[in-house]
């Protein structure tokens, strides 16, 4: 009760720090990606959409920097340096147009690779131009950008092999595993940003994180995953008290290993909370889709929900509030 007591108290303050760090984000994008997503607008092909658009400004671009980079930040109780700021907006920014390339087009591995690699690779949609200038703008503005080189070949592993979920020939371990990896090397992709350097502790402990905030994205988005026939730890579990306790399970270990690393403890605690905020929410999905089991004799049968039984509104008060409560329930 008292821990429970002490996470509401500190709530309204890590709330207000993310509310400022998003406002400092806009402000930094009003003079840089929106342009740039402006420029790209007027010329657009049928290669990019309003969609695409909307997830570069509203989602991964204000996102990654705004709530990912001032938790990398706060490990070492920084704020982000500029540099930083302009190459985890870009990282972000791509992210969308990078899982398209898999998702929505046709282009062979070594396209794909050869628009990372500075090869003399031909593009010929603004999909592609749109992507290369973001990319070339990252790399520019990193210190290291040789860590992002090497960690975007990881996330194209990644990629490739999360093809396999598409069909019905793949265990729950290999899911579990593409899922790890997905995530992992995705978050590790974006810490490769960052101009210090990740030690052992933190490069283990954002790779578990990665593969815990990928499951939540797969829970949350279970009814397209489910539509367009993408087998996931979520899409293909009959009891949705195994999922909740696999998410628990990754939690406490993502929570032991940041704890048992060696940043100072305030530091630590702040990280976490950060993080908490965001997988709080995959709880709340859960409790919505288990709801679903009693209306089908107490097992999870995905085909005969319809679409609002599946889809979680976070932007309902009472959803959020269920957000809280698991909050301050978190062991930090």
């Amino acid at each position: 009760m008292i821990s429970y007591l002490s996470n509401i108290l500190k709530l309204p303050s890590l709330y207000f720090t993310l509310m400022d760090n998003l406002k400092v984000q806009r402000k930094y994008m009003r003079t840089t990606l929106y342009r740039d997503v402006d420029e790209s607008r007027k010329s657009s092909d049928s290669s990019l959409s309003e969609k695409d658009y909307i997830k570069i400004n509203k989602y991964y671009g204000l996102a990654v920097p705004a709530v990912l980079g001032e938790s990398f930040a706060s490990l070492r109780a920084n704020k982000l340096a500029l540099n930083e700021r302009k190459t985890l907006t870009y990282l972000g920014a791509l992210t969308g147009l990078y899982d398209d390339f898999f998702d929505k087009t046709d282009f062979s591995h070594d396209h794909i690779i050869g628009l990372t690699e500075h090869k003399n690779v031909e593009v010929s949609t603004d999909h592609e131009r749109l992507f290369l200038k973001f990319f070339n703008i990252a790399m520019e503005s990193a210190k290291h950008p040789s860590q992002i080189r090497n960690f975007i070949h990881n996330v194209f592993n990644a990629q490739v092999a999360s093809k396999k979920q598409v069909g019905k020939n793949i265990s729950k371990e290999e899911i579990m595993s593409i899922t790890q990896q997905k995530g992992g090397y995705s978050l590790l992709f974006y810490r490769g940003g960052m101009n210090i350097p990740m030690n052992e502790d933190e490069k283990t402990f954002l790779y578990k994180i990665g593969g815990l905030l990928q499951l939540e994205n797969d829970i949350f988005d279970i009814y397209k995953d489910n539509v367009d026939s993408i087998r996931t730890l979520a899409t293909i579990e009959i009891h949705m008290e195994n999922l909740r306790n696999t998410y628990i399970k990754l939690t406490e270990e993502v929570i032991d290993a940041v704890l048992y690393s060696n940043f100072p403890i305030k530091n630590k605690q702040q990280f976490l909370r950060i993080i908490s905020m965001v997988v709080c929410r995959g709880y709340v999905c859960l409790d919505m889709l288990q709801k679903n089991e009693l209306k089908t004799d107490n097992k999870f049968q995905i085909e005969k929900y319809q679409r609002n039984e599946l889809i979680c509104d976070m932007e309902k008060p009472i959803n959020f509030l269920k957000s809280v409560h698991y909050y301050s329930k978190t062991r930090f």
